[in-house]
């Protein structure tokens, strides 16, 4: 390495050694802020969803309903599994102010590929602590979109064209 290029490189390295005060505040500040946001979505994490999925998922071993859990990074995910469609709910912290809860119903088609997706998002502010109650409030109508789908209308009769339908 040339001799001169690493000493300036290394000067150039020293902690903030260019930014301006003004920069730092607002950085540190930001930080801060982060970190609240975070703070807020682990408690609600450990305090709302965890125990709400819980039992969810004893009611689903007693019922003997084919559901998965998992989780990946700050993603949490349920997967129910019914007959012939399933729904999967992920909560995650989306942004960086926010928590997302991400309702996907899947109806499966006659043939692979003919899947059709109903998909609800409903995102929370973290500025401040959300209640509880929430996570309760999104499993119930994660559940109760997958009840609803599992009830088709009938079909309606095919009309030719300048007909009107029978009374």
């Amino acid at each position: 390495m040339d001799k001169a290029f690493t000493k300036w490189w290394l000067s150039r390295i020293e902690p903030f050694k260019d930014v301006a005060p003004e920069k730092l505040r607002a950085e540190r500040e930001a930080m801060s802020k982060q970190q609240e946001y975070n703070e807020h979505y682990a408690t609600f994490l450990n305090n709302a969803v965890f125990p709400a999925v819980d039992t969810l998922v004893q009611m689903m071993n007693k019922a003997r309903i084919v559901h998965r859990v998992s989780t990946w990074g700050n993603q949490l995910s349920m997967r129910v599994h019914l007959a012939w469609r399933w729904g999967e709910l992920l909560i995650m912290q989306e942004h960086e102010d926010a928590v997302t809860f991400a309702h996907h119903i899947v109806t499966e088609g006659e043939r692979r590929g003919d899947d059709t997706v109903e998909d609800h998002t409903h995102e929370y502010d973290l500025k401040t602590a959300l209640p509880s109650t929430m996570a309760e409030l999104e499993i119930q109508f994660f559940m109760s979109r997958l009840v609803l789908d599992l009830v088709e209308p009938p079909e309606e009769p095919e009309i030719p064209p300048g007909e009107k339908p029978p009374v």
